[in-house]
């Protein structure tokens, strides 16, 4: 599911803003983003994430502002002074200090460092930032998840009420079947000069119409029905179960228009078709 969180932290002098983004992902994804000083929290803030979110793919920035620490400025002296005495024996004039610092090695700025004590600490208020931003993103997914189940609960009602209006076709497309191939018999018969066998007649349009019988793949799309409704209410993640079943209700689907014996019962399975189709799409956004 999609989502968007953003929670703001600060401790002593640092301050920093938590961006969390989730869309669709078979699996739990994270990319990371933040300075190179927190690479050590990955596997903690993963374990967090892992306890709010089970599924998509998931952006995580940290934006870290340490407007407190002042860069940490040193001479190479022993440096410094070997060109000084090279200048001189040089030209024999003193030389330009100015000059000297600008060249590489001399001057060195490095960023200031935390003791031990100031990066655990504030390591550990990053961390519990992270954990409100997850909680935060659990909470976003939720809201999209009810108008989801909402979605989802209807297109299980729409596929119920066309398993309903298959129901009818079963008995007259079994009829039509053994009536077409009477007609036929009777016709090839009559041509040939010859009498029908009733008892044979009777085996191939008992053949026939338990061919054209759709009376099974019903039976199985209403027991996903029960299954879906069921998912939908666990209360749990069932994204990958209701992915399963929805390549089940089309594989039923399918047969139902192959064995079709009537434009109806073809058109009921066409349109059935249809909407296990929405219903694969929107699955795909369930955790």
């Amino acid at each position: 599911m999609t989502g968007f969180a953003a929670v703001d932290g600060s401790h002593g002098e640092a301050s920093w803003t938590w961006s969390l983004k989730s869309v669709n992902g078979k699996s739990l994804d994270v990319r990371w983003r933040m300075p190179s000083r927190m690479d050590s929290l990955e596997a903690s803030l993963k374990k967090t994430l892992q306890t709010q979110v089970s599924r998509g793919s998931v952006s995580a920035s940290l934006q870290l502002d340490l407007p407190g620490r002042r860069p940490e400025v040193t001479i190479d002296e022993a440096a410094l002074d070997r060109l000084a005495q090279l200048v001189r024996r040089h030209d024999g004039t003193a030389p330009n200090t100015a000059a000297l610092l600008g060249l590489p090695g001399v001057l060195e700025t490095r960023s200031a460092t935390l003791s031990d004590e100031e990066r655990g600490a504030l390591n550990e208020a990053v961390l519990q930032s992270f954990g409100e931003a997850a909680a935060a993103l659990r909470t976003a997914r939720l809201g999209e998840g009810a108008q989801l189940h909402a979605i989802l609960t209807g297109l299980v009602d729409q596929i119920e009420a066309l398993v309903a209006q298959a129901e009818p076709e079963t008995d007259a497309v079994a009829q039509a079947v053994a009536a077409r191939l009477t007609a036929l018999a009777s016709d090839l018969a009559a041509k040939a000069g010859t009498t029908l066998l009733e008892d044979r007649l009777a085996q191939e349009a008992a053949v026939l119409a338990t061919k054209a019988d759709v009376r099974e793949e019903l039976d199985r799309l209403r027991a996903h029905i029960e299954s879906a409704r069921g998912l939908l209410n666990a209360g749990e993640p069932v994204g990958r179960k209701l992915d399963f079943l929805a390549q089940e209700f089309m594989r039923e689907a399918n047969t139902l228009c192959s064995k079709a014996g009537s434009m109806n019962l073809t058109n009921t399975g066409l349109a059935l078709k249809s909407v296990v189709d929405q219903f694969k799409e929107q699955v795909a956004n369930v955790e």
